[in-house]
């Protein structure tokens, strides 16, 4: 519910700049903005961030199984690892988005469905809410008192660099938004996001925890329940035997959920910014996927060996505070002065990733130096360990980050001569005009069926698009009023797909002798759009202004 401070910033900003000027990874833009040497910095400290939030949700997974079944959360981490490392890299974007849709929709069910049967339990809402203690009907029910869940921590930590963290720098939710057909249809969903899902999101994922506390209230079931198996025990207590191993399978495939579209973020990340850039830049599509896939089995693998360390904290949700607060604020302050500061420099940029991840780690271990950031929250025990100082000021590390790493890139920039207009072109709020012959285009025209066949032989790229180009019959060319130059979007005509098999393409030339209707696509592109068993099908055509 705290995404509605950045929406403005992502809808209209971000998403536009992000599909005009084609990138397909969020280094891949810090590249185009300053050069390699601050795009090889946001790769590491993006990587780090993906990996551990692997490790996090592994831990997550594990602990609900331990909870449950009674397994150690190490096997059960790595049960749950092998499963999604298989069909990741196996099935890859198109079994993500699949298992997501699914599991998605069973989570929004059964979170509900704890919700409705501790109200009903109880009487009605008015004693629900009556029997619901004061803080846990507040969003800040702690402002500085607790440590370890202090209400204007979580408001930095996960409201401020969290937030912007996982919008506008998480490759695994800007894949999402990637995926759409046009800035339009990406923007619809944004707008979806905070004002319908979000909130909804936040009742189903506290369902748990209110009907707990409300049963415990109660005097319904004993007060010493731990936190961390509210749900379980209040789901088990409410529900019958076939309901709950319901709303355990529903828990478990949206946690998974979550692991394989980090695990596709990071091998994306792997192949798009380390390995084809530095090591193979002439790699074949082929080749990409083999390492695609050696990459997604050596994260989970990482994700696995990370558990241990989220183990040592107290509750899941303190270790990813923890982990967030420490690597986000350089990364965050860094991608949105670079959008939306055209001041913004390249010697900046450098300064604010290595010096702002420099005061964080100092920070680890002299947790001192975050005293006059902390708003009166106290230090916190430090507990044993080599990174102990991590669990000292875990959440208020996010302002100190965000202040040191903001002051380091104003007094750099100011300091330093601006980048050129034409490298600030189309890549910073303002000039997204000058993106436009690259990207993908705002408006779709109407839409027609038509044919597809595979071209004889390879179609080579025009100069101005790496766009993949088709070659289009006169017989279409006069009907639909095609040019050359002309961007198309085709789709699947399976509505309930979404657009899964589709591509955007540009027309490359017109076959003055074919007056049938269909498009001619090369090898690369073809199977992108057309599957096996569907070769004989028409396809929707969309032009696109």
């Amino acid at each position: 519910m705290n995404d509605w401070f950045w929406m403005p910033l992502f809808i209209f900003g971000w998403l536009p700049i992000l599909y005009f000027s084609r990138v397909t990874s969020i280094p891949e833009y810090f590249e185009r903005r300053f050069g390699r040497s601050v795009r090889l910095g946001a790769t590491i400290c993006i990587l780090i961030y993906l990996i551990m939030y692997v490790g996090v949700n592994l831990y997550t997974m594990g602990t609900s199984l331990n909870i449950l079944l009674g397994w150690g959360i190490w096997p059960a981490a790595i049960l749950v690892a092998t499963v999604s490392a298989i069909y990741v890299t196996f099935g890859g974007q198109t079994s993500v988005i699949m298992t997501d849709l699914l599991q998605g929709i069973m989570l929004l069910a059964v979170g509900l469905l704890v919700l409705v049967l501790g109200i009903c339990y109880l009487g009605g809402f008015e004693t629900f809410w009556h029997h619901l203690p004061r803080g846990h009907r507040l969003a800040f029910p702690n402002f500085n008192t607790d440590p370890s869940f202090s209400g204007v921590g979580i408001f930095w930590q996960d409201s401020m660099a969290n937030s912007a963290m996982f919008y506008f720098l998480n490759q695994g939710i800007i894949m999402r938004f990637l995926a759409a057909k046009s800035v339009r249809e990406a923007q619809k969903v944004a707008m979806f996001v905070p004002l319908v899902l979000m909130p909804l999101a936040a009742c189903v994922v506290a369902s748990g925890g209110w009907v707990g506390k409300a049963l415990v209230h109660a005097g319904i079931l004993p007060p010493d329940i731990q936190a961390k198996e509210a749900f379980f025990v209040a789901s088990e207590f409410l529900s019958k035997p076939g309901i709950f191993g319901l709303i355990i399978a529903a828990l478990t495939a949206a946690l998974m959920s979550t692991v394989d579209t980090l695990i596709t973020a990071v091998s994306a990340i792997a192949v798009n910014d380390v390995y084809k850039p530095y090591i193979r830049p002439k790699a074949s599509e082929k080749q990409l996927l083999y390492i695609a896939r050696i990459c997604a089995i050596a994260v989970t693998l990482m994700g696995v060996l990370l558990v241990p360390v989220f183990h040592s904290f107290k509750s899941i949700y303190s270790a990813h505070g923890a982990f967030t607060a420490t690597v986000t604020p350089p990364l965050v302050v860094v991608l949105l002065l670079s959008v939306f500061w055209r001041r913004f420099t390249k010697t900046a940029a450098l300064a604010t990733i290595i010096g702002g991840m420099a005061a964080i780690i100092f920070s680890l271990f002299v947790p001192e130096v975050i005293a006059p950031f902390a708003h009166g929250v106290p230090m916190g025990e430090a507990g044993e360990g080599f990174l102990s100082g991590m669990r000292q000021y875990k959440f208020m590390r996010a302002f100190y980050g965000l202040s040191i790493s903001t002051v380091i890139a104003v007094v750099v920039t100011l300091f330093t001569k601006p980048e050129s207009a034409e490298r600030c072109r189309g890549l910073v709020w303002g000039t997204l005009s000058d993106a436009l012959i690259w990207g993908k285009s705002l408006w779709g025209g109407p839409s027609l069926t038509t044919a597809v066949r595979l071209s004889a032989d390879e179609i080579e790229l025009l100069s101005d698009s790496d766009l993949p180009v088709v070659r289009v019959s006169r017989g279409l060319a006069e009907s639909a009023d095609i040019t050359v130059g002309q961007r198309l979007y085709l789709t699947d005509q399976r509505w309930w797909l979404g657009g899964l098999f589709s591509v955007h393409v540009v027309v490359g030339a017109i076959l003055e002798k074919e007056t049938t209707s269909f498009v001619e696509m090369g090898s690369d592109s073809y199977p992108k759009l057309v599957r096996p068993r569907r070769k004989d099908r028409l396809v929707s055509l969309e032009q696109m202004s």
